[in-house]
């Protein structure tokens, strides 16, 4: 039996049904996705091209490496690679390649990654930059010499849930009370605020080399909440900042895979906000399959099959992603579909998170989206222009 390529994930995701899957697939090799929700999976699998002889959908606790490997072993199945993309399983998932021999990431890296409080005191160790944190739990007393403003997070948190700018003790106070009623038992971070502009990197690496594919300048929702608004692919922030950037994700330790990093240019320079050791998601990873002119998806997956780094090719055109953001929780009672318009030179991808009659509950966080849009052009001047008359086309109301 060919040996199969195993993809460990939690609830489907568009970047696993439509990326990962179809660029495994199309090297012939059969899949196995082991997750906690199977019948989802299997539901919004059924109509995919991947002939179902290939395909195998195993319902597992997926967060627990031991019980994977289990799994594996008890069906008879021997990966050639073990892969996913989501920011609550790399740890398991590092741990389950390991087990069978494969191509993977350090274990101790995605913890550090993922545990944004372990991740701060490993920056610390290494004399990388970073701002004043501390841990806070639900039983300790708030800090006596916090340098205000603080910024308040889940200690494991994504997508900008629950964050909040704090400007004082009596904030911090509120803010820890209210996340405490919702989530007693998590432990929260708490960061030095650092004031500047917002820019990604986005890298692959083969264990040995480290690349730099590219990054995007992030614009940001005014404080105290940081939701994504927008992001310009190498913008002039993310090509000035790319040596220094890159210097910082290395000395982390990050070598392998794709890894989705986020810094803050301040007063002193660059300064690692968050590492999320997978790809980078809310639609930009789309848009960098159709950009690149080595694709995304299938460089990602030859790199867990044990392949090297190669050259990367640069982008020629000009490309942009726009979210449309609700600004009140209620009921959408207009919203525009999605829709994908392509002509030489340019592509114009909407695509809508929400439908007409749909319930928007605001989070504050990028589950506030109600549609992303993803625009590519020649040039930056073209591509600004079709921004803008496309927006004016866009409507959404929250009733």
């Amino acid at each position: 039996m060919q040996r199969p390529f195993v993809i460990l994930a939690h609830v489907a995701h568009p970047a696993i049904l439509e990326g990962f899957l179809p660029a495994v697939h199309k090297r012939g090799l059969p899949i196995v996705v082991i997750t906690d929700h199977a019948q989802e999976h299997r539901r919004l699998l059924a109509t995919s091209h991947i002939s179902p002889d290939r395909l195998h959908i195993i319902e597992c606790d997926v967060f627990n490496p031991l019980a994977v490997i289990e799994v594996l072993n008890g069906q008879g199945f021997d990966p050639v690679a073990v892969f996913s993309n989501s920011d609550h399983l790399q740890t398991a998932t590092a741990i389950v390649a390991e087990a069978f021999d494969c191509p993977g990431k350090d274990w101790r890296l995605c913890y550090a990654a993922k545990n944004k409080a372990a991740m701060r005191e490993r920056m610390q160790r290494l004399g990388l930059p970073g701002p004043w944190f501390q841990v806070l739990t639900s039983n300790a007393q708030l800090p006596d010499d916090a340098p205000w403003p603080v910024v308040a997070k889940p200690r494991e948190g994504v997508a900008s849930l629950d964050v909040r700018l704090c400007h004082n003790a009596a904030e911090l106070s509120i803010y820890c009370e209210q996340f405490w009623q919702q989530q007693p038992d998590r432990a929260l971070l708490l960061e030095a605020y650092m004031e500047g502009p917002l820019f990604t990197l986005e890298t692959l690496g083969d264990g040995r080399n480290l690349q730099a594919i590219g990054g995007f300048d992030v614009t940001l929702s005014p404080p105290p909440h940081f939701v994504e608004l927008a992001a310009r692919w190498n913008g002039p922030l993310s090509c000035s900042q790319r040596a220094g950037a890159l210097a910082q994700v290395a000395a982390f330790g990050v070598n392998f895979g794709v890894c989705h990093s986020e810094f803050i240019l301040t007063a002193q320079g660059p300064v690692l906000v968050e590492i999320n050791y997978r790809s980078i998601g809310d639609g930009r990873e789309f848009l960098l399959d159709r950009l690149l002119p080595q694709g995304w998806f299938d460089r990602i997956v030859a790199l867990h099959l044990g392949g090297s780094l190669v050259d990367a090719l640069p982008a020629k055109s000009s490309a942009t992603v726009h979210y449309l953001v609700a600004d009140r929780s209620g009921r959408l009672d207009q919203a525009s579909a999605s829709f994908n318009v392509e002509r030489e030179g340019h592509w114009c991808d909407y695509r809508a998170l929400h439908l007409t009659g749909d319930t928007v509950t605001i989070s504050h966080s990028n589950k506030d989206y109600v549609g992303v849009l993803r625009l590519i052009a020649p040039d930056d001047v073209s591509l600004e222009t079709q921004l803008n008359s496309t927006l004016s086309d866009l409507k959404w109301v929250v009733a």
